[in-house]
């Protein structure tokens, strides 16, 4: 299947040998590191991988990122990106993986309050995931210059201090079965984007706070909260 990343009203990302190419959908992956689960109160689905959307829109790249409305308790939660070249339906491993085009760091946040109130009353958590900025992601490294990306240290700094510190092999369910699952739920396109969740340590941020999120081979994401 040939790629199609011509989707004026889409937003563009950038990769690090300075393409432009178009977002399709943001994909989001809950619960995907046993730890975090265990830190939100949960654990890991271990019958299928569990997720949520954000529209596309809401994906911003930085420097600067807008603190939402409606919150007291916005939470960092930062993410290997895995970037769709081409798509399909009822994907195999082996295909899944060939349908992956790259990788970025992600950072996901999350207006923690408005997703505990959510949770509650049994709600979707659209509030509390998906708003303007809610997304962001760095340059996108091509697979082909990549070692393979199952074995490397994810780290997200706030105001040079350590906040979270894992390894992407921590993951229940890796890109190629994530990609596969989702796969299986509606067809996959180019331009699409699976945040494949995050390790555990995640807390609140606020204005003025510096980001740095990292994963090895891939080009560091930082961004400041304004």
């Amino acid at each position: 299947m040939s790629m199609n990343w011509n989707s004026p009203a889409h937003p563009e990302f950038l990769t690090t040998d300075n393409r432009r190419l178009s977002v399709n959908r943001i994909f989001c992956i809950a619960k995907n590191y046993e730890e975090h689960a265990k830190e939100m109160g949960g654990e890991v689905d271990r019958k299928a991988p569990f997720h949520f959307q954000k529209s596309f829109d809401a994906l911003t790249f930085g420097p600067e990122v807008r603190y939402p409305s409606h919150t007291d308790d916005l939470h960092h939660e930062v993410e290997l990106v895995a970037v769709l070249g081409h798509g399909g339906s009822n994907l195999s491993l082996e295909e899944a993986q060939s349908a992956i085009f790259g990788y970025a760091v992600g950072l996901d946040f999350t207006r923690r309050d408005r997703q505990a109130e959510a949770k509650e009353k049994g709600r979707p958590w659209e509030i509390a995931k998906n708003f303007d900025d809610a997304g962001v992601m760095g340059r996108v490294t091509p697979k082909a210059e990549l070692p393979a990306m199952d074995n490397a240290a994810i780290t997200l700094d706030v105001n040079d201090q350590r906040r979270q510190a894992g390894n992407i092999n921590q993951m229940a369910y890796n890109p190629t079965e994530l990609i596969a699952f989702l796969s299986t739920l509606q067809e996959l396109k180019a331009g699409d984007l699976i945040f494949t969740g995050t390790p555990s340590g995640v807390g609140a941020v606020t204005r003025g706070d510096h980001l740095v999120g990292r994963i090895d081979g891939l080009e560091d994401l930082a961004i400041q909260l304004v």
